[in-house]
Formats: structure tokens, C-alpha cells, sequence
């Protein structure tokens, strides 16, 4: 029976050009045609990040394959698909349920150790430039250097020293909104007044409370905003986002914060700036419902005592029983050990084995493909594009406020300026993350070996954040069978653990072998 094939192809504007979709296509169907197989579907996303999987094409690509309407996923490379570890084996596991091949035309058929590896390649590099990006911004700032569009300021274009100034216009806004507010009313109140006013939002079309009020944790919103007060800050906080909802969170990062005074910029006076801030104390914020989740644990299922053969469950709040022996005298092994312990143990024990010359040099190729792909970027093209782009709706702008200045009422042009005052940003931030890359591919690459080191030695971390521990238990089930435990007053703990491991061939495993941990890696 012949295969039904879907190609998904995906365009990153920072890092290739525009015709990229349609080389990749062009490529996995002649592919696709030398293996036998038939396309029936075709996805693509352009300009998407691979880091978010909301895509649309992405998400048509999964409907797909739920839907039973494809047997094999082609992709030209597997970055184009996913660029997150954890994205990679979420959708690698999703393919396997339904029975589904993952194909990449450069790297061949996939499986659970490919699709980690390369997702770890991949991975690496994107946190190496937002690494890079996060160090250069927080120099820039110790220069006087500031990214920020904030409401009150505008952009000063000069080689050296600071690079913004004060609109008049706007700063008495400010001003007004922290006075108002240190008389009692309400950020909604505030809003509602500037909205009767006919003054712009920041970002163009009306105010609202939330502008104002914004989030004091993370001191977000006017009122929190201390560049108000000649004080610049930067990486106060990371984006972290859920693998499987893509919804984003957002931690404090204080390692990183760094600030720099700045009086020239200061806008509100320091008493107003005091007043506002313990009326803000004063004011207890509406608490949001927590969000409650299904108690799981990393090894749940995979354990089972060496004596019966039943599961080890979990005894209390920290350690595992057999379950037999816990009804009372039906198995003699009333040994316990704390879940941190043995998940302390199989980490240590994986992390050995991950860390062969083998898995090591496929991580080296696949980082290695990475950086060609980034060389064959041209970031200085996408300035000179986006810049041309910025310059037009900048001119639809002009033409807006023109219009309104000229008596055309506010509220025809109202939805047409936030659009147009979105797509600025837009093209903004674009315009800084290529020029980011312009200075990442003149930047010294790390060696692919202490990467993929590095890499393993934060499996733990990311196989333990409490965001994946559903996910992760499951990637485990894929390594593992099942460790076997039993009372062995020699072992660590009082208790050997014999490890039954799915991937003995691949690692080059082809006999039992006992460690000084107590472990015994049996190939399966």
C-alpha cells in the first residue's frame, strides 16, 4: 500500500529567505517520490518562529495526523518543524501513538534519540542567542543604550551615549496619571478620563486600566515603570513556555537584572513617585484562581519490587514501598527509598551512558547542520527589506494623524492606527533581531563537544521541571522498561537497582553490566 505523505515547511524571517518555502517543498517532494510515496497534504508557515508550536500550518499538521489522513510526516530538516527539545519529543510521541513516521530529507527516518539530539542541537543554538542578545542588551544599558519604546520617550539617533529623550507632549500624560492616581482614583477611572479626553494610547487606539495598573511584580504598567524616576533596568525577567499549551510564563531572573540611573530621563518626581507606590501597597490586587494539576512523579509505574514482581508505590510523601509488602506480610521487602534518592540514581546512571563518543558525534553533525543554516542566512537583506517596510506604515501613520489633525474625527481612524501602530512594532522588534544575528554570525562558536556535555548534564533539570513531569515520565517509559529494586545491604541506600533498558543496542550494550551505583544495565 502506498504511503500518504504530508510535507510541512516552515520560513523564519531571520534566518533564511523568503523563496525557502518553496525550496522545501520542492525538495521533500522528490524525496517523497523516490521512496514510493504519495503527498497528500502540504503545510507551511511563514515567518514563524519554530520555538512557538501555535502555528497554524503546525496545527493543521496535527489535525492531520489525529485524523488518521496521513502515514509519514516529511520535513527538509527537523529544526523546521521544532526548535525545542521538549516541542521535538511532544510531537516525536504524538507521531509513534497515531503510527505515524517522522522523515527528514537531510537526516532520514527519526527516532526517540535522533529527535532528542537534534532537538538538543537545535535548542542550544537558540539559547545561544538569546544568550547573546540578553548580554548585549544588558552592556547597552551600562552605556546609556536603551531598547525600550516606552510611553513618555522617543528614540534619539546618536553613535554613542544615550539614545532617548522626553516628549513634553506625552511626559505631562505621565504626570497626570500619577497625580490622579495619588488623589484616589482608580487606574479604570484614569483610563476613562483620557479616553474623554481624545489623548492616544501608547500603542494608539484607547487606554484601559491594565495600561495603568500594569502587573507591580514585575513592575510592568506606568505605574511601576521606574525609568519614570531616571532609573533603567533590563532582564529583570525570562519567557519560559509551556511545551504543550505554548502558553507563556514569565520568571524572575535576578541574576541577570542590571540597571543604570539615568536622570535625565526622569519624568515624575520622587514624593509623587513614594505616594503612588504606598498607595499601591495599600490596595491588596485581586487574586487569580490556582491552577490545579494531576499529582504525578517522574518514575511512577517504572518501579517494581525485585522480590514479587509488583510495582514499588508510593508510601508517603517522599519515599516508595512495594506495594505487596505494604498489605502486610505478603512480601518479605520492606524496603523503602525516598523518590529524590532513586531518581537521583537513574539521572546519574543515564547521564553516564548519554555521554558516549557515539551520541556525542550524531549531536556534534546535527549542531553542525545548525550553523550552516545560520551562515546561509542573510540577516543585512532582512534589515534593508524590514527597514523599507518600517518606512512605509511610518508614513501611514504620519498620514493618519495628518487626517485627524485636519478635522477628521478620531474614532473612523481609531481601529486603522492601532493596526497600523502594531505592525510598527512589529517590524521594530524584527529589525533588532536580525541585526542580532548579523553580529551572532561574526560571534566565536562554542565546541560541539562541551556543548553536548552541557546538554546532559541538564537533562535532570529539564526531565524534572514540574511544567514537563507528564511529558518527561513519559520520554522515560521510552528509555526504560522497568528497575527492578531489591534489599542489598552492599548497594547504596540498602537497595540494588537493576535498570531493564530499551536502548541497549544502540549504546552499545550487549551484556548485563553492574556499576558502583548499584545499577544493572540489561539490553532489552
Amino acid at each position: 500500500m502506498t504511503k500518504r505523505a504530508a510535507i510541512y515547511a516552515r520560513f523564519s524571517s531571520d534566518l533564511q529567505k523568503a523563496t525557502s518555502i518553496e525550496d522545501q517543498v520542492a525538495m521533500c517532494r522528490k524525496h517523497a517520490e523516490r521512496q514510493g510515496w504519495q503527498v497528500v497534504e502540504v503545510f507551511t508557515d511563514s515567518q514563524k518562529t519554530g520555538r512557538n508550536t501555535r502555528r497554524p500550518g503546525f496545527q493543521k499538521m496535527k489535525e492531520a495526523i489525529y485524523a488518521d489522513r496521513i502515514d509519514v510526516v516529511l520535513v527538509e530538516a527537523l529544526d523546521r518543524l521544532n526548535r525545542k527539545v521538549s516541542d521535538a519529543l511532544t510531537q516525536f510521541e504524538l507521531m509513534a501513538f497515531r503510527d505515524v513516521k517522522l522523515h527528514s530529507v537531510t537526516e532520514g527516518e527519526q527516532n526517540f534519540f535522533t529527535t532528542m539530539l537534534i532537538g538538543f542541537a537545535a535548542q542550544q543554538q537558540s539559547e545561544a542567542n538569546g544568550e547573546h542578545t540578553r548580554r548585549g542588551m544588558k552592556s547597552a544599558v551600562g552605556r546609556r543604550r536603551l531598547h525600550t519604546s516606552t510611553y513618555g520617550y522617543r528614540k534619539v539617533s546618536v553613535e554613542e551615549g544615550l539614545n532617548r529623550e522626553i516628549v513634553p507632549e506625552e511626559a505631562e500624560i505621565v504626570r497626570r496619571i500619577f497625580t490622579e492616581y495619588a488623589e484616589g482614583r482608580s487606574a479604570l477611572q484614569i483610563a476613562k478620563g483620557l479616553n474623554a479626553d481624545r489623548i492616544p494610547a501608547p500603542r494608539g487606539g484607547s487606554w484601559d486600566g491594565s495600561t495603568i495598573r500594569g502587573n507591580p511584580a514585575r513592575q510592568e504598567g506606568i505605574l511601576h515603570n521606574r525609568v519614570y524616576i531616571g532609573i533603567a533596568s533590563i532582564c529583570k525577567h525570562r519567557r519560559r513556555y509551556n511545551p504543550e499549551t505554548g502558553q507563556r510564563k514569565i520568571i524572575s531572573s535576578p541574576e541577570d537584572y542590571t540597571e543604570t540611573e539615568i536622570p535625565e530621563l526622569r519624568i515624575v518626581p520622587q514624593n509623587l513617585w513614594e505616594r503612588v507606590q504606598a498607595q499601591r501597597a495599600g490596595r491588596k490586587p485581586v487574586q487569580n484562581a490556582v491552577e490545579t494539576r494531576r499529582t504525578r512523579y517522574l518514575l511512577s509505574g517504572l518501579l517494581v519490587c525485585g522480590c514479587c514482581g509488583t510495582r514499588y508505590v508510593k508510601h508517603n510523601r517522599t519515599s516508595y514501598r512495594c506495594r505487596e509488602a505494604l498489605k502486610g506480610g505478603v512480601c518479605t521487602n520492606t524496603r523503602t527509598i525516598s523518590r529524590k534518592r532513586i531518581e537521583a540514581r537513574v539521572f546519574a546512571r543515564l547521564k553516564q551512558v548519554m555521554l558516549s563518543d557515539e551520541l556525542a558525534r550524531q549531536f556534534g553533525e546535527a549542531l553542525e547542520a545548525e550553523r550552516r543554516n545560520l551562515a546561509k542566512a542573510n540577516p543585512e537583506a532582512d534589515v534593508k527589506r524590514l527597514s523599507a517596510a518600517l518606512k512605509e506604515a511610518e508614513t501611514k501613520r504620519e498620514r493618519i494623524f495628518q487626517a485627524i489633525e485636519d478635522g477628521a474625527p478620531f474614532a473612523t481612524f481609531k481601529a486603522r492606527a492601532s493596526e497600523v501602530e502594531a505592525e510598527i512594532a512589529d517590524l521594530a522588534a524584527r529589525i533588532e533581531g536580525a541585526k542580532r544575528l548579523i553580529t551572532l554570525q561574526h560571534a566565536d562558536q562554542p565546541d560541539a563537544r562541551l556543548l553536548y556535555e552541557r546538554a546532559v548534564a541538564q537533562m535532570e533539570l529539564l526531565l524534572g521541571d514540574e511544567d514537563l513531569v507528564e511529558q518527561a515520565h513519559a520520554f522515560l517509559g521510552e528509555l526504560i522498561r522497568k528497575i527492578a529494586l531489591r534489599p542489598d545491604e552492599a548497594a547504596p541506600h540498602g537497595v540494588s537497582a537493576v535498570i531493564e533498558a530499551r536502548f541497549g543496542a544502540l549504546l552499545g550494550v550487549e551484556e548485563a553490566v553492574t556499576d558502583a551505583a548499584g545499577f544493572t544495565m540489561v539490553p532489552c
